[in-house]
């Protein structure tokens, strides 16, 4: 159950695709991090007591020769992702907070 929890990956859920691959544009600053985390009254929700445990990043999905996807945030515990990574949203993601709007999936 742990092991979850590290592996666990958070995104907006319009943001969501299951399946896709992305790749890492930047690393968001923490701040900013913490301020997308939490409502915008500035409590934080039950789901993430202390969102400065996540590290934000903005990330592009692949697409074939097409135009470029546009970018979008997700935000991981316990793992740290480098600009140019590229890494695969799992097939299945669950609401995580209907208050902040978020899906949590993993990485493949």
């Amino acid at each position: 159950m742990v092991q979850e929890q590290e592996e666990r990956v958070l995104l907006f859920t319009y943001d969501y695709e299951a399946g896709s691959t992305f790749d890492v544009i930047s690393t968001l600053e923490a701040e900013t991090t913490v301020r997308l985390l939490q409502p915008t009254d500035g409590e934080t929700v039950p789901e993430i007591p202390q969102p400065d445990e996540y590290n934000g990043y903005v990330v592009r999905n692949q697409t074939g020769n097409g135009p470029l996807e546009p970018t979008t945030v997700l935000f991981v515990r316990e793992r740290n992702l480098s600009d140019g990574d590229s890494e695969t949203l799992s097939d299945e993601a669950s609401m995580f907070s209907s208050r902040l709007n978020l899906f949590s999936t993993s990485l493949e």
